[in-house]
């Protein structure tokens, strides 16, 4: 924008002169009678009625005479555009008032400008006018260097302040960061880490206190139903009795594994136990067969392919994560057929279902999930999932919904990112605090 202002500037100051030297060459060919073969010189200006009688020096360097009247003419010898010219010729067709017309025309030459004490010649005023554009472009870049030093440093502080707040610093008074705006900044930052903290302290108490506190009355629960289990074998029960019997053990099963499950996420990441070799087709087989009483009176087969693996993982984790997937997979599967592919690490389970129980797996549609009582424990399944950063996928393709986990220990999946997941039913999961 300078530049532009700049050379505005300039072709508006030397049309400015030439409009000036217009006016007086006009003035002086109204002024001055002069008759054909013969011209006259009026302080440094030539005037003549004849092409051919103005001055030779014109001649040549125009060539031939003006065609547009009123209208000045100009030549210059300039070796660039940032020098000065050295040689300028002028000239003009005046139109008079009285009729006829006249030839005005001005030399400027080199030799005949006045050299003053002060002058220098025109390369070292350009040399000169780049180095002062320069020192003031340094200069300017100095000072706006410096005020964004001042401006950034203490928002860098800031940032660097903010990342390193962790629960053992989040009460501490913020340091001062120079501008008012800032430290109210800091202050409300604070704050919310703080709520945030809170409500997470909130949270994992609830869920260390509700898992240690809901053990005693399901652990009664299961007891008192075994209890009747054993007693019926002496005195029968009525169908429907037995029916109510199995629907109270399969309530205190999922309850058992729920309340299991909530009180590992309770746990900090330094109460994790250490990985252990397990057997992954027999856990898979024993999940299984544990688990079919989910399937009574349902027209539901069971493909179950495995093979011999064992896998150092977390005991508990993985049967935590196992057990909530193929619960699901039984419970919502009223027609059809469910498969359980284990190969190596990875264990892959696919149920034929209706497309509407799809919305069972999703993760944000929290409200039907719980309504329907198993969607939180797949919630919470890939929260432990998310945790130990095994590969986990959801499709839904063509009449079938399939799961997929690995439980190899190695960077398949990035803890800090949502799970793929294809079909048209996508959603994504919060990362974990």
């Amino acid at each position: 924008m300078a530049v532009g202002f700049s050379l505005l500037s300039v072709n508006y100051y030397i049309s400015g002169l030439d409009k000036g030297l217009k006016g007086v060459m006009f003035d002086i060919a109204r002024t001055t009678d002069v008759a054909d073969g013969q011209s006259v010189d009026v302080i440094g200006f030539n005037v003549a009625r004849r092409w051919e009688d103005t001055p030779e020096i014109i001649q040549k360097r125009f060539g031939s005479p003006p065609e547009e009247v009123n209208q000045l003419q100009k030549l210059k010898d300039q070796s660039s555009i940032f020098s000065i010219p050295e040689n300028i010729y002028f000239v003009v067709l005046a139109d008079m008032p009285e009729g006829g017309r006249k030839f005005v025309s001005r030399i400027m030459l080199e030799r005949d400008r006045v050299e003053l004490p002060g002058d220098t010649p025109p390369k070292n005023r350009l040399y000169w006018a780049l180095f002062s554009a320069l020192l003031a472009i340094s200069v300017f870049s100095f000072i706006l260097f410096m005020i964004m030093q001042k401006i950034a440093k203490p928002v860098e502080s800031l940032k660097n302040w903010a990342k390193s707040m962790d629960q053992d610093n989040i009460q501490s008074s913020p340091p001062d960061f120079s501008y008012s705006e800032l430290n109210v900044l800091a202050s409300m930052i604070q704050s919310s880490l703080i709520s945030a903290h809170r409500s997470l302290e909130r949270e994992q108490d609830f869920l260390s206190y509700a898992s240690h506190e809901l053990r005693t009355p399901i652990s009664v629960i299961r007891s008192n139903v075994d209890l009747l289990q054993r007693l019926s074998e002496k005195c029968p029960l009525s169908e429907k009795q037995q029916l109510t019997l199995q629907r109270i053990q399969r309530a205190g099963l999922t309850m058992s594994d729920l309340t299991e499950t909530l009180l590992w996420l309770s746990r900090g990441d330094e109460q994790d136990m250490e990985p252990e070799p397990i057997n992954l087709h027999e856990k898979v087989n024993f999940l299984c067969d544990e688990l079919n009483y989910l399937l009574n009176n349902k027209d539901v087969d069971v493909d179950i392919d495995v093979e011999s693996f064992q896998i150092n993982v977390r005991a508990t984790a993985c049967h935590i994560v196992l057990s909530n997937l193929i619960r699901n997979a039984y419970q919502h599967t009223q027609h059809g057929q469910v498969k359980v592919i284990q190969s190596g690490s990875r264990v892959t389970i696919i149920n034929s279902k209706r497309k509407i129980d799809s919305s069972l797996f999703e993760t944000g549609s929290k409200i039907k999930k719980v309504a329907m009582g198993y969607g939180l424990g797949l919630q919470l399944s890939e929260k432990i999932i998310k945790r130990h950063g095994w590969f986990y996928e959801i499709a839904d393709e063509q009449g079938h919904y399939q799961v997929t986990v690995d439980f190899c220990d190695s960077n398949h999946a990035d803890p800090g990112k949502d799970f793929p997941r294809s079909g048209g039913h996508a959603s994504t999961i919060p990362e974990e605090e």
